[in-house]
């Protein structure tokens, strides 16, 4: 249907080419029909922005969910790992202190020592899980603003131009003594753009597989590195209470 538009578009454009510029009285029934194809451009550069438009907003609001929701998975990991962390820590040092009042001192310079150490311990885990945090929060700032924006920044761009496309065409044509070559211009631009929207899909699409492939794989490292430092502290923790009971 589309089609069928911009080619009596160009059809109309074309007669009023081959229409010699006559006298006023001649001209203004002529004068007419052109503004009303002029107008009717107006209107499909519009639904065309329109149409680019929403397909963006969609792609926004999807690649947003998607981020919510990775973040709340790395929030989620962090959450068990910083729960088992805290419990063995308390565990470790319940144990210790249990064992201080067995033998008796609880001030034993070995006991104050392991019981220090864990504490130390913890300490250092906190601080690997912060380092941890930073990192993934960096590459998703990078690969966010490396592999998505930019793209769709230039296609709102491309679509915001469309809403003044016949504006800008009038400002290189004289309207007035070449109102049709204005016409013209502005049929052969639509045409050439008039599978934008499905341009702007497939480019996303294709974006957004890449996109999530490189998510996928920063998660995969992500976990494997908080699960790391969360296990390494519940073995190092075990290895303290075994010789802190030799105390």
């Amino acid at each position: 249907m589309m089609k069928l538009v911009i080619l009596g578009l160009l059809a109309c454009s074309q007669v009023v080419l081959s229409n010699p510029i006559g006298e006023p009285s001649a001209a203004q029934p002529q004068d007419l029909d052109e503004l009303a194809v002029l107008t009717e451009f107006d209107r499909l550069f519009n639904q065309l922005h329109y149409d680019i438009d929403y397909k963006l907003r969609i792609y926004r609001m999807n690649h947003s969910r998607d981020l919510k929701n990775l973040n709340a998975q790395f929030i989620s990991r962090y959450g068990f790992v910083i729960t088992d962390i805290q419990h063995k820590k308390q565990q470790v040092k319940d144990a210790i202190l249990e064992h201080a009042l067995d033998i008796g001192d609880t001030q034993n310079p070995c006991i104050v020592e392991k019981n220090d150490e864990a504490i130390r311990r913890a300490t250092q885990a906190a601080r690997d899980l912060s380092v941890a945090a930073e990192k993934i929060y960096g590459d998703m700032a990078t690969i966010t603003r490396v592999y998505f924006y930019p793209i769709v920044k230039d296609f709102q761009q491309t679509s915001s131009e469309f809403q003044w496309a016949v504006l800008e065409v009038l400002s290189r044509d004289n309207a007035v003594t070449g109102l049709q070559l204005a016409l013209a211009d502005l049929s052969f631009k639509y045409m050439a753009n008039a599978n934008m929207v499905n341009r702007v899909v497939d480019n996303l699409d294709y974006e957004l597989e890449g996109f999530q492939d490189i998510i996928n794989s920063l998660r995969r490292g992500a976990f494997k590195e908080i699960d790391d430092i969360g296990r390494n502290y519940v073995f190092n923790m075990e290895q303290l209470l075994t010789d802190a009971l030799t105390c």
